[in-house]
């Protein structure tokens, strides 16, 4: 037998090598590998041939990716990124985006803090299915509780068209609209349900209309909303308010 002729790698053996060395093969095939490697010649020269094809393969890789780095870093000369000139102007745009961003954080934001210090979802009520007529509030209002707002939106809103006097409704919807990001629809339904001062829920919406009004960054409102009320959590949030 000539020992120079070359014995075709079967796919069995090439798999077998490649997860070897990526690592990939567990400790009794490793040790089984290694034994391998000690007792069969053929397989240990297949093996240090694909170990070799697998370092040339890496190698090249590897010079190809720092290829593209150093291409992207060199300096041209035509461009001339950090001049004098360009390296101050990029020092005072640097400089103006943190004074904007402190004038920002304290200001705007401010007002944005205290109400996710505060803005918890009114818990909503039992729900208890009653008549026929009732249903699709509950319906909606099941949803609510699950967080689910944008559904209990679409439900409740042609119950408030056909009926706009309904604090109760009218109440919900400014506090579902709150809790999913839309602050000027709170608002909106927030003030027309002030009006209705005969209200249970009369304490709670000057509260989430408050809370509305800060989320606009409108303080001077949300003070005024506050102006007239007893709760505890009314009073507290009127403190952090005045403090902004």
């Amino acid at each position: 037998m000539n020992p120079n002729k070359n014995i075709p790698l079967s796919q069995e053996t090439q798999e077998l090598i490649d997860n070897y060395l990526l690592g990939k093969l567990d400790d009794t095939q490793l040790v089984n590998f290694k034994e391998r490697l000690k007792i069969d010649p053929e397989f240990f020269k297949m093996f240090e041939e694909q170990k070799a094809i697998a370092r040339v393969v890496e190698e090249y890789n590897l010079r190809k990716s720092l290829d593209g780095y150093h291409a992207e870093i060199v300096e041209e000369p035509e461009k001339k990124w950090l001049t004098p000139g360009l390296f101050a102007l990029a020092a005072s745009i640097l400089l103006l985006i943190g004074v904007s961003a402190w004038a920002i954080f304290y200001t705007g934001n401010s007002a944005q803090k205290v109400f996710s210090e505060n803005f918890r979802p009114d818990p909503g009520l039992p729900t208890t299915m009653g008549t026929a007529s009732q249903y699709e509030f509950y319906y909606g209002m099941v949803s609510y509780k699950r967080k689910e707002y944008t559904e209990a939106i679409s439900r409740w809103e042609p119950l408030y068209a056909a009926n706009p006097k309904n604090d109760t409704l009218v109440y919900f919807l400014g506090v579902a609209n709150l809790a999913n990001g839309n602050a000027r629809q709170a608002e909106n339904y927030l003030k027309l349900a002030t009006k209705k001062t005969e209200s249970a829920f009369y304490e709670d919406i000057q509260y989430y209309l408050a809370l509305a009004y800060l989320k606009e960054n409108k303080i001077k409102e949300a003070t005024e909303s506050l102006s007239k009320n007893s709760s505890t959590a009314g009073k507290k949030l009127l403190k952090q308010i005045k403090k902004l």
